[in-house]
């Protein structure tokens, strides 16, 4: 072997990966360090008891989702694992939808179920059980996901030995598939932790004052009280938990089992096991897809019943109208879905290409940074582009890249190298052998990222909230809007733009053949 090899593949690699680092830079790193240097750091704002609240409620409810995510998921995942279900694949491609639903749509969603005369009876608006609940709506299908790709790697064969040792099922699932897929567990349930720290949209519809997480006490310093030095020191304090967080998720992701099962024929789960399974499902599929539901009903159903005026008050002259916000919310996401394709698919080849832990880290970056702060420092960093349009696409795209590099580099480093060196010594080119044999293989894995990356745009609420003008305004600008206005007219009718969005992002899911992952 070539001793240079290794190293002219990580120069490759981080050569690849040069463009996506060009826009962390232009997008990320400057505008947070304009952000912190407008202002500075007021580190003394942490002497007061709001802020230390404030913090202390963050992570109280993000840890709070993890262990019910945990609850709830891991059992599920476990005997999903192991027991033949009914349309069990169709049910796991499912749960992917609650995690590329629109914030405002899910919010709208608990309003209609939770809110003041909602389906359920029970008025939780400005709880922390409504923030939780809209917490683990869009984590719990990760959970699951996750915590049934971790099982799923642990052979059956080993656990059927556990049972002719005298073991039971339960003592064999804790003793031997537990300690194997835990790792892969924790990793899951740190993500978890990781979007509910960093939540924004949830916590500023729902939690109200009382239960506002850092994430939206950044946006009310910046954006109403212009006190950026506190908005500083509350940034550094989210920066170092969200980096602690993602650092201990890649080392537990990188320490989870490979293993390759047998092929099986899984059992029908029958008696208690069964009644469980059906339980946890049905729990499951309540928490993930009743708000979906709620909302969609609520549009069509007014005091009176059945009603279309909500959908046809949506045609009559509104500033901005219907048309205006469709054309503009599926122009700028397919836009930023270019781009998202370009710098996270360049990034997932380069980090892939030179095994760098390093561009893996950068790769979270966008994740793990409050997109507030990043607009309001995009307004300080580039003050000539906060009228234009390419700063609002550009934000869109360093949200949407990292779900494109995060569903292709698994794919990756799954590809038989072998197959790619028999093609060049078959006489292909490098390129050829690329076109022909790599990339069949990975496509499922992009066109996922893609599908996560367009629905994510197209629900895009945060950036958009302190980066829109007037005439860029999408639907979600549309159902926050209307939100703010009193009347169940207003409700009606972002219920009703709720569920457009909702359809939007479920159709490009859909079609792209959405099998991504966020891992």
């Amino acid at each position: 072997m070539n001793p240079r090899a290794p190293r002219r593949a990580t120069l490759l690699g981080w050569g690849l990966a040069t463009p996506a680092l060009v826009l962390l830079a232009a997008f990320l790193v400057l505008p947070l360090g304009r952000l912190l240097q407008e202002g500075g750091v007021a580190w003394h704002a942490w002497s007061e008891p709001y802020y230390q609240e404030r913090l202390a409620w963050t992570l109280r409810q993000a840890v709070g989702t993890s262990a019910l995510a945990a609850l709830l998921g891991v059992p599920l995942a476990y005997l999903l694992s192991r027991f033949d279900v009914p349309f069990k694949a169709s049910i796991l491609r499912a749960l992917l939808l609650p995690f590329v639903t629109p914030t405002l749509v899910a919010a709208m969603g608990l309003l209609a179920l939770f809110g003041p005369r909602g389906y359920s009876g029970l008025d939780l608006t400005e709880s922390a059980a409504i923030v939780i609940l809209g917490n683990l709506f869009f984590n719990l299908p990760l959970m699951v996901r996750l915590s049934y790709a971790g099982f799923a790697r642990v052979p059956p064969n080993l656990i059927a030995a556990a049972r002719t040792l005298g073991q039971s099922p339960l003592r064999a699932a804790l003793s031997v598939a537990l300690p194997l897929a835990l790792p892969g567990l924790l990793a899951g349930a740190t993500l978890v932790f990781l979007y509910s720290a960093l939540s924004f949209g949830l916590p500023f519809l729902l939690g109200g004052s009382k239960y506002a997480t850092l994430e939206v006490e950044i946006y009310t310093l910046t954006a109403y009280e212009l006190r950026l030095a506190d908005a500083g020191a509350l940034v550094g304090v989210q920066l170092l938990v969200t980096i602690l967080a993602t650092s201990a998720y890649l080392w537990l992701a990188a320490r989870s089992v490979a293993l390759q099962p047998g092929r099986q024929t899984l059992p029908r789960a029958r008696g208690s096991v069964a009644l469980l399974l059906a339980a946890l499902l049905l729990v499951t599929l309540a928490v993930c897809f009743g708000p979906l539901l709620a909302v969609a009903v609520r549009s069509f159903v007014g005091m009176d019943g059945f009603t279309s005026v909500f959908w046809r008050g949506l045609f009559r002259e509104h500033e901005p109208s219907l048309s205006l916000m469709l054309r503009n919310t599926l122009t700028f996401a397919f836009v930023a879905l270019a781009g998202a394709l370009f710098f996270g698919g360049l990034h997932a080849l380069g980090t892939w290409r030179a095994r760098s832990r390093l561009l893996d880290l950068l790769s979270l970056l966008p994740l793990m940074v409050s997109p507030i702060s990043l607009a309001v420092g995009y307004l300080l960093l580039y003050p000539r582009l906060r009228a234009e349009l390419p700063l609002l696409l550009a934000a869109y795209v360093l949200l949407a890249a990292p779900l494109v590099t995060r569903s292709l580099l698994p794919a990756l480093r799954a590809l038989p190298v072998q197959l790619l060196e028999a093609a060049r010594s078959l006489g292909s080119s490098s390129p050829r052998a690329w076109r022909t044999v790599a990339l069949p293989l990975v496509a499922p894995a992009l066109r996922g990222g893609a599908a996560l990356a367009l629905a994510t745009v197209l629900g895009e609420f945060a950036a958009t909230l302190v980066l829109s003008r007037p005439e860029w305004a999408t639907l979600s600008i549309g159902i926050a809007e209307r939100l703010a206005r009193p009347g169940a007219l207003n409700l009606g009718e972002a219920c009703a733009l709720a569920t457009l969005l909702m359809g939007l992002s479920l159709a490009s899911f859909t079609l792209l053949g959405g099998k991504g992952e966020v891992a």
